[in-house]
């Protein structure tokens, strides 16, 4: 247990080292990109030197050259920027962050048995649909292995994992949220779905797909209407579920597909307080829901129905950490996916650089106004240049700007388009660089939470193709 603290503790520092002076690019506003002039202070001169000496083209086309070869020795300090980002960022080691192949060893130590995936193309996305083929044998495997009694999902909206659960392995389960719409809509999905799981499921061994030739249990997936925080009963609303198993000790295995903000960590509070938790098995998501001491106010929709007067903040969970902030817009960065914007080259939108462009307009001629940006995000869409765009946002904020000042003004503001436009594209890529670091910093985090309290059965593990599911890492544990 000392050995595994003590590497987590030296991978956190290692990674906050190079990370913390680069915070003030991580939770900079591309809204302020030229007010702030963010290209020439948050950049380092000789990364700008060097950018500055190519086009467009070749810069970006370097950039996914340098990004897609970690391993190439390259003096350039673009390339220097790229890999550096990368070897700071966590990656299977086989230690505490573990592949699935290491899983599926842990689980048969466990007592357990990996199970065959089970394959469920309709009624879900073909995103969800690799997801759920892809875990729902392993939390099923992991309810085997420690012998629980029901699994029981939080968040579960849709009830796409315990639909497989359920009618694929016969595991009694439970999908638990706070929208009592979303339940009753996938109550009725998982009705047609039962009727027509012999046609639409495949089970998969050895790369076979084989036909179910049995129909599992009825009524072993149901749903409850709760907001889930770190005080949520567990055994409590298992008995509420299913009365008829109240005589029997509940032992849960506590699961969650891409919990979001602070789901993910107040179910780690129930797995480290309860007992009547056997295990769990958590992927997270929107770590920019997460709240953090510096900007507790900035609460989701749900938090602001429910309350979050029982809920501790979502970061830093670790002793470790406690007093580090990271900051909202550091978060936010954390959700994109490097890995999914090269694998499709996909640059940034032209919305970035018209909205920074409005920025200034609306900084010289109305210094004091706080402009609302939801209005303005679907706009850039149904514009083929910055005047238009400047036209449109004008009106629809009400400002009278347009019509206010002479097209010369408007000429000298967008004077540069192109040169303007690179600046966004690569700062917008190298800023993107740090996402997986932030990430890494979230989420060891939470496992040195677990191994702080005493669970040494904790695992990171990369479950999910980080293309196919950008949130791609679950957090494995054990009682």
């Amino acid at each position: 247990m000392e050995t595994s603290i003590t590497k987590v503790h030296q991978h956190l520092d290692r990674i906050l080292k190079y990370l913390n002076p680069l915070l003030p690019l991580a939770n900079c506003h591309m809204v302020e990109f030229f007010t702030e002039n963010h290209w020439e202070k948050l950049l380092p001169k000789n990364l700008i030197q060097t950018i500055d000496k190519w086009d467009l083209n070749s810069a970006v086309e370097k950039f996914w050259t340098y990004a897609s070869e970690p391993k190439k020795n390259n003096n350039c300090e673009l390339s220097k920027w790229i890999h550096k980002a990368q070897n700071h960022s966590l990656s299977v080691n086989n230690d505490y962050c573990i592949s699935v192949e290491e899983l599926e060893q842990h689980l048969q130590c466990w007592g357990g048995s990996v199970l065959p995936e089970i394959k469920i193309t309709e009624f879900m996305t073909s995103k969800k649909s690799y997801e759920v083929q892809r875990m729902s044998r392993f939390v099923a495997s992991l309810y085997n292995a420690t012998s629980s009694t029901h699994c029981m999902e939080a968040g579960g909206g849709r009830g796409h994992l315990l639909v497989a659960l359920t009618l694929g392995y016969n595991v009694p389960s439970l999908t638990v949220d706070c929208d009592d719409k979303a339940l009753k809509n996938a109550a009725d999905r998982v009705k047609i779905i039962q009727k027509q799981w012999r046609a639409i499921a495949k089970k998969i061994t050895n790369g076979n797909e084989e036909l179910f030739i049995d129909n599992k249990q009825c009524n072993i997936h149901r749903f409850a209407t709760s907001f889930i925080t770190n005080k949520t009963n567990v055994a409590k609303i298992m008995k509420e579920a299913f009365p008829e198993h109240y005589e029997n000790d509940y032992k849960v295995l506590l699961t969650g597909l891409h919990t979001c903000g602070n789901l993910g960590p107040d179910s780690l509070r129930i797995f480290s307080s309860q007992t009547s938790t056997t295990a769990l098995f958590n992927v997270p998501c929107c770590y920019h829901l997460l709240t953090e001491k510096v900007d507790a106010d900035l609460f989701d929709v749900f938090q602001r129905d429910y309350g979050c007067g029982t809920s501790e903040h979502g970061f830093p969970m670790s002793e470790y950490l406690r007093g580090y902030n990271l900051g909202r817009n550091a978060r936010m960065l954390a959700a994109q996916s490097l890995d999914r914007v090269l694998h499709y080259r996909q640059l940034p939108d032209k919305s970035l650089l018209y909205r920074a462009l409005f920025q200034i307009i609306v900084k010289t001629h109305l210094p004091k106004s706080n402009l609302k940006d939801g209005k303005l995000k679907k706009i850039a869409s149904k514009c083929d240049n910055f005047t238009q765009y400047f036209k449109m946002a004008d009106k629809v904020l009400s400002l009278g700007l347009f019509d206010r000042l002479p097209d010369s003004y408007l000429t000298d503001v967008s004077n540069d388009l192109h040169c303007q436009w690179k600046q966004i594209v690569m700062f917008n890529l190298l800023r993107l660089c740090l996402a997986q670091v932030i990430e890494s910093v979230v989420l060891l985090d939470r496992l040195l939470y677990l191994l702080e309290n005493g669970y040494r059965k904790s695992y990171i593990v990369k479950l999910f193709d980080p293309v196919m599911s950008p949130r791609c890492h679950s957090i494995v544990a054990v009682r």
